[in-house]
């Protein structure tokens, strides 16, 4: 989600009806909601969106009819423009304008008369949304921070879903530090490093921060699965590390089978699995370890079969 307020208009106008409008007109956006304005207005504006026309004169006379300042407020910045997108199609424009009236009540604008226009131009569903800044009695809802608080606002809307985003993040497996962050910027989070672990932000807001010990605990090397393995690793290493290491290992080409006939050995090139497995500090095991790790490989396969299933 991405949401952004469109540069301030001085001068009492509203140019954003004319944008919208402009839009419904080329068939490429929709008026998804008229909000706390006249039954009249709302059916004029029906009417000429009926025959495709455009209705921006019909909005800004009514956005400036009821932005009347009594001389309570020098502002002629009367225009609140703002957008919302997400990526794709990962909200419906339906969906898009519930999150626009929860956003202008977040911002003071729930009873201030406004429009909600779902755009449909980008492979990105977006929507915009007009209003007034100036109340019935004349003083102006302030814009102070306006930016900062709208990113703010919409974070706490879809604070649940970033809490379900972080659950299914954690759930990934992941190896190192740097893949949980590609994972993390692939939810469309940003991410920065703190001290105590991961800031993330969303819509150009904190969305929360991880703790490095909950990333620490969640990756794949420390799962009881990985951990399960090693051990079995080891209990087998263990068991043959002496002869690999002293070279006296059976070698492959002369281990039998019934009647004296010879198993074909089954030699492979280093398994690319193998240099994944770490030590007891983390690192990457040596080059020599590797190699007696794959000839205690080589011979368990040529000892029991490969797994593979051969055709006949």
């Amino acid at each position: 989600m991405i949401v952004k307020k469109l540069n301030d208009v001085s001068g009492g106008g509203f140019p954003g009806a004319r944008y919208n409008e402009k839009k419904i007109a080329d068939g490429v956006a929709t008026l998804m909601a008229m909000e706390n304005v006249s039954e009249a207005l709302r059916h004029n504006v029906e009417t000429l969106h009926r025959f495709g026309l455009d209705a921006s004169a019909e909005v800004e006379r009514y956005m400036k009819e009821n932005s009347k300042t009594y001389g309570n407020t020098k502002t002629t910045r009367f225009q609140f423009h703002v957008s919302a997108s997400v990526k794709g199609r990962a909200m419906s424009p339906e969906e898009l304008t519930d999150f626009a009236r929860e956003l202008m009540e977040g911002m003071g604008y729930a009873r201030q008369p406004y429009f909600v226009y779902a755009h449909h131009d980008t492979g990105n569903n977006h929507v915009h949304i007009l209003s007034t800044r100036i109340k019935p009695n004349g003083y102006a809802i302030s814009d102070h921070q306006d930016r900062r608080r709208l990113n703010e606002c919409a974070n706490r809307i879809i604070s649940p879903d970033i809490k379900k985003d972080i659950d299914r993040i954690l759930c990934y497996d992941y190896e190192t530090e740097g893949q949980f962050a590609n994972i993390v910027k692939t939810h469309g989070y940003k991410i920065e490093k703190s001290l105590d672990g991961y800031q993330l932000f969303k819509c150009g807001g904190d969305a929360g921060n991880i703790a490095i010990d909950d990333i620490l605990n969640r990756i794949t090397r420390n799962s009881p699965k990985r951990k399960d393995r090693a051990t079995q690793l080891r209990s087998i290493i263990r068991k043959y590390k002496s002869e690999i290491a002293e070279g006296k290992c059976q070698s492959v080409d002369n281990v039998k089978v019934s009647k004296g006939k010879k198993r074909k050995p089954v030699k492979a090139n280093l398994n690319t699995d193998i240099r994944k497995i770490l030590d007891n500090h983390g690192k990457p095991l040596s080059e020599e370890n590797c190699q007696r790790i794959q000839t205690l490989n080589d011979v368990l396969k040529t000892k029991f079969g490969s797994s593979r299933k051969h055709g006949a």
